[in-house]
């Protein structure tokens, strides 16, 4: 009998800095204008704008080539392929939208 070992990615949250809203990470997940329609400037947010991926025990966010870019603790990301998320790090979307990487 074979024996398989899987490994199970822990959740990852992303809040808003003012606590308005929350988005669960499982793995991967693309974000874009549709996940931040409820803020007002959410044009100015591309519709696949990044993306968060978990791969060998790290979480990783990068820019999806977005129009305004995407920020990791005020360091413009774009082109810079993945780059490693910590808990209580701050990605800025387009520069209209913070939040905060924490883990459930």
């Amino acid at each position: 009998m074979e024996v398989f070992t899987v490994e199970v990615s822990p959740a990852l949250v992303l809040r808003t800095v003012d606590g308005r809203a929350e988005y669960r990470v499982e793995g991967q997940r693309v974000f874009g204008r549709a996940d931040f329609i409820w803020h007002p400037r959410s044009v100015f947010i591309s519709r696949r704008h990044f993306a968060v991926e978990y791969l060998e025990g790290t979480y990783f966010v990068e820019d999806l080539g977005s129009t305004n870019g995407t920020f990791l603790n005020g360091v413009d990301i774009r082109g810079m392929g993945k780059t490693p998320l910590r808990l209580g790090d701050v990605i800025n979307v387009a520069g209209i939208l913070e939040l905060v990487v924490a883990y459930k």
